[in-house]
């Protein structure tokens, strides 16, 4: 039976996401309209689930593993409206509640592009909790993260706020409860678990303030744990990645740029550009300007090729090496920090779910510190990133059963438009039952497959060029 679904990287309200619906002649969004592939991607996941749980058991909670509303790129009110169709499509206001294959409560672990939901999430924690201290008592210095174990997850009042504009929605008690950054589900015993976490932090771009600080004071120790990494690159994540894509007129030369940097001569040309008018600003001297502007663009094009050249933009792997050691440090340091501190053990069997790289897979792991190897799944992302096809760019499911076996329901790739299934083992380790079950539903030549794969190869080519015409205008 299915107790969890984890999805990441919707992007709702992206032109670039495949779950936004884009018309085809003019690439503008109309968020009030239910994409092609997210009327078909519920269809297969209704399909899955359906004909895995047993009517009147238990429903599995679908966990939205961060990245799902994009705030970075698009206008708050478009993603909004975008969240609020991917909401009722798997919440049909013509179907009974009993009839619906998710549970009613939602888990939403924030990612980098919607990082200011938890802003609003932590802020929310912080003043329920000081309504219960006695009047003038000392107040501690608000929460950067949640428990990862047993968490006391925190109700997401904007997306809930949208999913109660529909009756139905608000009648039924549907909401969204916020943990942040990771979270762990065990067995009884702790023998067994399974940690979903966006990711972001495997990326020494998201660190940039921690790696400044380190610049200029190189004898201080860099944070080890959770709670100070974040609380040191908070405030870049939000300004960079959730804020400035939402900021007027701003915002959508943000978009411009970010849509630029999928080419390296576009990207040179944006750093040229700035680099000279800064250095026109900021000198009257002919020979200080030349010096500023070179200094410039030097130093500009570092900071946008290490943007442009970030784990997503590698085409030949699904993990580079600098990612790879950037997800072993975070599962070694922080996640295992956490892991001791709140649970007192680590589980011998573990998997551990990811998204932000926009390329799936599944694959065993070794870390220092953990008792064997992990299992670890990239559920892969919803978005269309690079001009050109890209083969390990694709979208997935990660399902997790009732005893903690994870697999992953691998949706697409670019260039590869079929559904199969994916399952991480130990050496020798046979496939799981829940492996061979959920692999007898799919069929590719029948519905719901058959139509969700060729709209997700026509919805591909729709994006590619629209970013086609986004970098070279």
């Amino acid at each position: 039976m299915i107790n969890y679904v984890c999805v990441s990287d919707l992007h709702l309200g992206a032109a670039s996401s495949l779950m936004t619906y884009v018309n085809p002649n003019s690439f503008r969004i109309d968020p009030q309209k239910p994409s092609p592939t997210l009327a078909e991607w519920v269809k297969c996941m209704d399909k899955i689930i359906s004909e895995t749980n047993p009517k009147g058991t238990k429903k599995p909670k679908l966990i939205l593993n961060g990245d799902i509303m994009e705030l970075a790129l698009s206008n708050t009110n478009e993603t909004a409206m975008a969240f609020e169709q991917f909401i009722k499509l798997i919440f049909p206001a013509d179907k009974a509640q009993e009839e619906w294959v998710f549970d009613t409560e939602l888990h939403f672990l924030p990612g980098n592009h919607d990082h200011h939901l938890w802003e609003k999430a932590r802020e929310t924690q912080y003043i329920n909790y000081i309504e219960t201290l006695a009047p003038d008592s000392y107040l501690p210095i608000p929460w950067h993260t949640t428990k990862m174990y047993n968490p006391n997850p925190i109700p997401d009042y904007f997306m809930n706020g949208i999913m109660h504009r529909q009756p139905h929605l608000k009648e039924a008690c549907v909401c969204v409860s916020t943990i942040y950054p990771s979270y762990i589900v065990t067995n009884e015993n702790k023998s067994k678990g399974v940690i979903f976490s966006h990711g972001h932090y495997i990326e020494s771009l998201y660190t940039l303030m921690s790696d400044l600080k380190t610049m200029i004071f190189p004898d201080r120790l860099r944070p080890q744990d959770m709670w100070d990494i974040e609380a040191e690159n908070f405030a870049w994540i939000d300004f960079f990645w959730s804020t400035m894509g939402r900021s007027g007129e701003v915002g959508k030369d943000i978009e411009a740029i970010y849509n630029k940097m999928q080419d390296p001569k576009e990207v040179r040309k944006l750093t040229d550009n700035l680099s000279e008018s800064i250095a026109e600003r900021w000198q009257k001297n002919k020979i200080k300007e030349i010096a500023t502007e070179g200094a410039l663009k030097w130093i500009l094009g570092e900071v946008f090729e290490k943007i442009a050249n970030s784990e997503r933009g590698v085409p030949h792997k699904v993990l580079d090496d600098k990612t790879k050691a950037g997800l072993t440090d975070f599962i070694e340091k922080p996640v295992l920090s956490q892991m001791k501190d709140e649970m007192g053990q680590i589980p011998p069997y573990l998997s551990f779910i990811f998204g932000h790289t926009h390329k799936p897979f599944e694959k065993m792991m070794t870390f220092g510190g953990f008792p064997q190897a992990v299992k670890v799944y990239n559920d892969g992302g919803w978005v269309v990133d690079t001009v050109e096809q890209q083969a390990f760019h694709g979208g997935a499911v990660v399902l997790v059963d009732d005893n903690l076996d994870c697999l992953s329901l691998r949706m697409y790739n670019e260039g590869k438009y079929e559904v199969s299934v994916a399952e991480a083992k130990y050496e020798n380790e046979e496939h799981s039952e829940f492996f061979n079950t959920v692999s007898k539903l799919i069929d590719n030549e029948h519905e719901p497959f058959a139509s969700f794969c060729q709209v997700i190869e026509k919805e591909v080519a729709i994006r590619h060029a629209y970013l086609r015409s986004s970098v070279r205008s």
